[in-house]
């Protein structure tokens, strides 16, 4: 520093001044270019730990995808089977409406395990006792097979009461319900099942 000073030629109050003038320089320099970015450092280790943490987070629940798509799974099944019992409860009620307008006493009702005819429609199936006249058993399972219930006949056994004025038996009844759609796959409509009932075996003593 001494021998830069040296060369200027300069007496000792003008080097005290350049000294003095440089030293304001440094300070200048540093308040504006230098002190400003002093947190820099910790702001940007401060990012760098948030972004770490919310890559650990994102990583946590990827690895739960697994989890999530089983829970999934479980939740369809559930929702199928709170469908097939509102369709067994649904084919209940219809018969049970259809028996009373028809004066059918239903004696007893048993419900049959439900079955998947194909990717379009599951089947509900009800064994059923029954006191009736001719006439009024007839109308019955008319009424059943007519309109929107769609409800068919599938076995029959009929035989007469002790006084030979009515008819007792046990009837199975089948309905067909269109399966819900899964969410997000194009599944076709599918045709209406058909309303032709198998022939009925009618055995009487």
């Amino acid at each position: 520093m001494n021998g830069f000073l040296d060369k200027l030629n300069l007496s000792t109050q003008e080097r005290r001044i350049l000294v003095v003038f440089l030293a304001i320089a440094f300070v200048v320099l540093n308040a504006l270019f230098v002190w400003p970015h002093f947190y820099d450092l910790g702001k940007l280790r401060m990012q760098l730990s948030a972004a770490r943490d919310t890559l650990d987070a994102y990583k946590k629940e990827i690895a739960r995808v697994p989890a999530y798509r089983a829970r999934l799974v479980e939740l369809e099944k559930q929702g199928e089977a709170v469908l097939a019992a509102e369709q067994a409860l649904q084919l209940t009620r219809t018969v049970q409406n259809h028996a009373q307008l028809n004066n059918v006493a239903i004696t007893g009702t048993r419900p049959v395990t439900s079955t998947s005819t194909n990717q379009f429609f599951d089947e509900q199936a009800l064994s059923i006792d029954v006191t009736a006249t001719d006439k009024e058993l007839v109308d019955f399972l008319v009424a059943l097979g007519s309109g929107d219930s769609m409800i068919r006949v599938r076995d029959m056994d009929l035989r007469p009461d002790p006084a030979q004025y009515r008819l007792l038996g046990k009837i199975t009844l089948v309905a067909s319900y269109q399966k819900k759609p899964k969410p997000a796959s194009s599944t076709p409509t599918g045709s209406r099942p058909a309303t032709n009932a198998p022939p009925v075996a009618v055995r009487r003593p």
